[in-house]
């Protein structure tokens, strides 16, 4: 498929608002839950 450079530019732009809110909505979420929950949660994750 070929995009055209303002729909590759709509594009990244939609990209960067969801990246900015994942971190938003995961700040977030690390400042309400407890340490142990969210270290066993990391712990999973580097653990692969």
């Amino acid at each position: 498929m070929n995009y055209s450079e303002e729909e590759l530019r709509e594009y990244k732009i939609q990209n960067f608002k969801e990246r900015l809110k994942f971190i938003d909505d995961y700040t977030n979420w690390l400042k309400k839950t407890p340490n142990k929950e969210w270290s066993r949660q990391q712990n999973k994750i580097l653990s692969r």
